[in-house]
């Protein structure tokens, strides 16, 4: 696929994509491996090698909007202490109206 606007990452650089042994896809490359091309801001058109697993074309999640609120809480907690684990952060999460994970 040719992706405008994508930056490129060298080939060759993911070690697990790339073994020494030769597969039905080609010389060097593992059967679990992809290879795409994309285009970089300057419009230079680059190969990059990718697991087959990463399914790029799944649509990403949504980020999260947070209110005026639940950020300044937020904010208030992390300066308190980084890591807000367990209790505090189940508390939280339900003061808050959000989940556990948002809230990590």
């Amino acid at each position: 696929k040719d992706i405008p606007g994508t930056s490129a990452v060298s080939p060759g650089s993911s070690k697990e994509c790339a073994p020494d042994t030769e597969s039905p896809s080609g010389p060097g490359e593992a059967d679990y491996c992809r290879r795409i091309l994309v285009r970089d801001a300057k419009g230079t058109i680059r190969e990059i090698v990718l697991p087959k697993g990463l399914d790029l074309d799944r649509p990403k999640r949504t980020r999260t909007s947070f209110t005026a609120e639940q950020l300044y809480r937020l904010e208030l907690e992390f300066q308190r202490c980084q890591y807000v684990v367990g209790r505090e952060r189940t508390e939280l999460a339900r003061q808050l109206n959000l989940s556990e994970t948002q809230v990590r």
